[in-house]
């Protein structure tokens, strides 16, 4: 199964799209099958593997009620929604129980009822309530739902992907189709038509149709995620280890068993150190890991980094994410369990993926203060991976022997500030 855009869908006849010079009908693609528009081909949200988009960009998701469609049998009915993104507009179908799912969902990882103001739905309504029920629902959601949705099974179920296209999946994809063996490219060849492979040497491809050679010279097959048409003289299929009997015949070597590699031929022999040569000359000019930072190739994380590099690469005495989040708790810190409560896991990862690529969130963003324990969260999850703890293994035997010491008031308070002054800054 393949779940693509709709920008990149299949041209109506791509199975049977044959290169030009192909003159026997020994190529014949199989025709797509329609699904049928009452049938969802699309998984339900419970079945769904959960995942998080790193980066959306989609702006608002308009959705609204159109109809209902009855279902054959003791089935729940169909509502038909119709889905608006970046201007394009679409239809799914689903049923009461699959929107149930999508609002727990929603709940669960991306909003919290005080603030969505989400009406909850109930298990088992009148028919007759549904409709307006879910209008109002749909409304509701229309209204927040912007580029701070990244949970997968969530779009999916909208079928919009991370960039808002129509996400759709093709159970008769091209790209599926198992292959029948693999071959080496041994000459180059440049696509003539836009149903064609283009490969260069030593590339490896996936052969899917391989008519006999009577038929015509032009295989089929798969380079990386593309498929299509190549000549057959371009390549040659790797050996079988065993024979389809997977026993010899008697009369010559076993085919099951590989031969010892003979002496070289001095033309191989020569490519080979050639070969070699270049790569050690690679090895050699590759630029330290130093100067890619200094050029800005390489990107030092921030999380699981160890504090000391991290402060002499970014050239300051405190974190940045320390810093703006002590800003932020400072200034809207004032809820309940500020430390003790996690906020929700997508903002948290959110705000990791910025800092680590470098760049400062704006905090004061309507997510974050509707969730400002993900704020004091971040806090905990950057001390939590630091590679070596704050108090460091060295003087932690002095820290935890503190608290065994009688002594009084203030002076466990000075020896704890004479610690401190022997941990490294």
């Amino acid at each position: 199964m393949e779940a693509r855009s709709t920008d990149n869908l299949d041209q109506p006849g791509d199975g049977t799209q044959r290169p030009p010079g192909t003159t026997t009908p020994g190529l014949k693609g199989k025709p797509g099958k329609r699904l049928s528009a009452a049938q969802s081909h699309f998984p339900k949200l419970a079945e769904c593997a959960h995942f998080h988009y790193e980066a959306v960009d989609f702006g608002n998701i308009q959705l609204s009620l159109e109809q209902g469609e009855e279902a054959p049998g003791d089935e729940d009915p169909l509502f038909v929604i119709q889905v608006t993104c970046q201007g394009r507009t679409w239809r799914v179908r689903r049923s009461y129980e699959e929107l149930r799912t999508l609002d727990g969902h929603l709940h669960c990882c991306i909003f919290d009822r005080r603030f969505s103001r989400l009406p909850p739905l109930p298990p088992g309504p009148r028919a007759q309530v549904l409709p307006p029920l879910l209008r109002q629902y749909l409304e509701t959601l229309s209204a927040i739902v912007d580029s701070n949705i990244n949970c997968g099974p969530v779009l999916t179920w909208m079928e919009v992907d991370n960039h808002g296209n129509r996400l759709l999946v093709n159970e008769e994809a091209s790209i599926n189709v198992p292959a029948i063996a693999a071959a080496h490219v041994v000459k180059r060849y440049a696509a003539q038509t836009p149903g064609e492979l283009s490969f260069e040497v030593g590339d490896i491809v996936s052969v899917i149709d391989m008519p006999p050679a009577e038929d015509t010279s032009w295989w089929r097959g798969k380079h990386g995620f593309q498929v299509g048409f190549f000549p057959s003289e371009c390549v040659e299929l790797f050996p079988d280890r065993l024979s389809p009997g997977g026993k010899g015949d008697g009369d010559g070597p076993d085919p099951g068993v590989l031969a010892p590699p003979g002496p070289l031929s001095p033309s191989l022999a020569r490519r080979r150190g050639k070969l070699a040569g270049l790569l050690r000359a690679f090895l050699r000019a590759r630029p330290s890991r130093q100067r890619l930072l200094q050029r800005g190739i390489l990107r030092q994380r921030v999380f699981g980094c160890d504090l000391g590099e991290h402060l002499l690469n970014a050239g300051t005495d405190v974190p940045a994410v320390l810093r703006c989040c002590a800003a932020f708790i400072e200034q809207h810190g004032l809820v309940d369990g500020i430390y003790r409560l996690s906020g929700l896991a997508s903002n948290i990862q959110r705000l990791r993926h910025e800092f680590d690529s470098e760049r400062v969130p704006a905090l004061a963003r309507a997510p974050f203060l509707q969730d400002v324990h993900s704020v004091s969260s971040l806090c905990k999850l950057y001390f939590r991976e630091l590679p070596a703890p704050l108090l460091t293994h060295r003087l932690h035997p002095r820290f935890a022997g503190m608290s065994y010491l009688v002594m009084p008031p203030g002076t466990c308070l000075c020896l704890g500030f004479a610690f401190m002054g022997q941990v490294p800054c």
